[in-house]
Parts: C-alpha cells; sequence; structure tokens
C-alpha cells in the first residue's frame, strides 16, 4: 500500500470525538462528516495528486477539488454503513494484518504512533477504524462483482476494432515519419516509411489469441467501473444526504 493511501485512510476515518464537534460538511443519512474531517482529507486527496492547497489559484477548480474529496468521504460513509446493514464481519487477524502494513509503511513505531496522534487516534481506536474501512471494502467488493465479458462479446468487439489492435508504437511511428519527411529529400522518405512498413508488421504480428485476451481484459475492466459507478450512484439514490459544505 502507498504511503499516501495509509495516511488518506487515517483522515478519512477520524475519531467520532472529532467528527462530531464543530461545523458540518455533509450528513448521511443523520451522520456527521465534519469540516475538520473534510480538511483533512482535502489535504490527503491534493496531495495523492501531488498538489498543494496554497497552489490552487482558481476558485473554481478549488472548489470542485473539494467537492470530489466530499464525494469521496460520502461515498466511504455509504460504504459503512451499507457494510453495518448486511453485517459485514472483519476478522481480527485480518485487521492486525493490516494494521501492521500500515505501520511498515509508515516507519518506525515512533513515527506510527505520531501519525495516529496527529490524526486524533490511539493505536486501539485506529484498530477499529482499520476494521471499518476493511468493512466499506469488502462490501464494495461483493456488490460490484461481475461476472466477466462472454465469449460472443468478446469476438465481437475483437472482429469490429481489430484493426486497431496493433501496438502504440506504430503510431508514434507514423507521427516521427511526419516530423522527419517535412522537409526531407527523397531518400530520406524512402528510409522512413521502410522504417515504418516494417514497424506495422512487427506491431500487427498479434495473435489472434493475444488480441482475445486484451479484448476480454479491457472488457472487464470496463465492466468492472461501470459496476462500480452504479452501485455507488444506487447507494446516493436511496440515502439521505445533506452537502452544507457547497453552500
Amino acid at each position: 500500500m502507498k504511503l499516501n493511501t495509509v495516511l488518506i485512510l487515517l483522515a478519512m476515518w477520524a475519531p467520532v470525538a472529532f467528527c462530531g464537534n464543530g461545523p458540518v460538511a455533509a450528513r448521511v443519512n443523520g451522520e456527521d462528516i465534519s469540516e475538520w474531517r473534510l480538511e483533512r482529507y482535502f489535504a490527503e486527496y491534493l496531495e495523492d495528486q501531488g498538489r498543494a492547497v496554497g497552489n490552487i489559484r482558481n476558485p473554481k477548480a478549488y472548489k470542485q477539488l473539494r467537492q470530489a474529496a466530499l464525494d469521496a468521504l460520502i461515498d466511504r460513509e455509504l460504504l459503512w454503513q451499507e457494510a453495518v446493514k448486511r453485517g459485514v464481519v472483519i476478522s481480527d487477524a485480518r485487521v492486525h494484518s493490516q494494521v501492521d502494513q500500515t505501520r511498515q509503511a509508515i516507519g518506525d513505531a515512533d513515527k506510527f504512533a505520531r501519525r495516529l496522534e496527529d490524526a486524533g487516534f490511539d493505536e486501539a481506536g485506529y484498530i477499529e477504524y482499520t476494521r471499518r474501512e476493511l468493512a466499506a471494502r469488502q462490501v464494495f467488493a461483493d456488490l460490484t462483482q461481475v461476472a466477466g465479458p462472454d465469449e460472443k462479446q468478446v469476438r465481437a468487439f475483437y472482429e469490429e476494432h481489430r484493426a486497431q489492435m496493433s501496438r502504440p508504437e506504430e503510431v508514434q511511428a507514423r507521427h516521427i515519419l511526419i516530423k522527419e519527411t517535412q522537409d526531407a529529400d527523397a531518400s530520406t522518405v524512402a528510409d522512413a516509411r521502410l522504417r515504418l512498413e516494417q514497424n506495422h508488421r512487427e506491431a500487427t504480428d498479434v495473435s489472434e489469441q493475444q488480441g482475445l485476451d486484451r479484448v476480454r481484459t479491457y472488457l472487464a475492466r470496463q465492466q468492472q467501473a461501470q459496476a462500480r459507478r452504479d452501485v455507488l450512484a444506487q447507494l446516493r439514490s436511496s440515502s439521505r444526504i445533506e452537502r452544507i459544505d457547497d453552500d
């Protein structure tokens, strides 16, 4: 697990003591997401994208990013609530294994303790919030299982897009050809075209089975992404969500 991801999890699952105090950013089925929690997560959310709050000069861009961060927090809360409804249980062994991974990602024990303290946790509290995070992940995985594309779909997509199954190197070679031959003499153009033809032969030397495997992987990823969007949209539509921070 990337360190940034670990830190984001710490911010997203802020202790109840912090979530219940101060201004509220949103409510999800009556449960508060505090401005404190949003501020902490927003900073980590930007850091994960290689950005910093102080470097965002455009107010519209700032608002859009902040809304995206709040969306993520709302979705986490929805998934946690769904996990509770479904009675998802995470074993102690799995929780402690995840906590150990987090500790190793952050560094030594002292750094880990300081990081928890900064986020408002003690270790016992963080263990329980790790259980909550894993439960949310588990219910999301359960709800977004897809069978995958059937062979008829794979074959149809492959036949329709067969000409596009060549490697990206061919596209790059075409750009090089155009650039190199704009002001070139005939022999240079001929050499460039010869290279392009060679690249084309190599790029299209892909077996049908390789092409079908690529299509199968692509369609499976598309189905999975759509399933995730559909599940989150359904949870949102069936919940009471107040976005106070947007006002």
